[in-house]
């Protein structure tokens, strides 16, 4: 047991300090635009999607309910980042699309978050960021996706606070 208590007052510790202003760090280079991270992650989708993309297969993508997507969405749509089009072989299927300014923001973007992960490797090295995004997408793997009720319970609290 000292050992568990040992690991959790280390998460307890990285979460204060670290991992709890992650997303506002990652985020940083997006708010000048505006926009949160899952927002250019949308644009960022959107640009590299080889075929024709739809708001369902963002929310899938994303694990969050149609509404929440569509709330980012109509968002990036008002900046004129994204616009919808009909499918002309369904009608019902709406098609997003960068606008040319969608494609230069989301381009900057990526820029800066390509020299963010430029500095990083500096500092760390390859081996040591490649640890440490393979232990993320493990504990991904074997204990968040594990958890039957974390992403439906998720989502169910994002659709009652809309």
């Amino acid at each position: 047991m000292n050992e568990e208590k040992k690991y959790f007052d280390a998460f307890i510790k990285s979460y204060l300090f670290s991992l709890k202003y992650l997303q506002d760090f990652i985020s940083a280079p997006a708010s000048d635009y505006k926009i949160s991270f899952d927002q250019y992650l949308i644009l960022h989708e959107i640009k590299e999607a080889t075929g024709d993309l739809t708001l369902m297969e963002i929310a899938s993508r994303h694990r969050v309910s149609r509404s929440a997507i569509s709330r980012q969405i109509s968002s990036l749509m008002d900046r004129g980042f994204v616009i919808q089009k009909i499918d002309s072989n369904d009608r019902r299927r709406k098609i997003l699309q960068l606008t040319a300014e969608g494609n230069n923001v989301e381009g900057k973007l990526l820029e800066a978050g390509l020299e963010r992960a430029h500095d990083w490797l500096k500092i760390f090295g390859a081996n040591k960021l490649s640890d440490v995004l393979k232990f993320i997408d493990d504990f991904s793997t074997e204990v968040i996706s594990k958890e039957e009720t974390y992403f439906s319970d998720r989502i169910n609290d994002k659709k009652n606070k809309s």
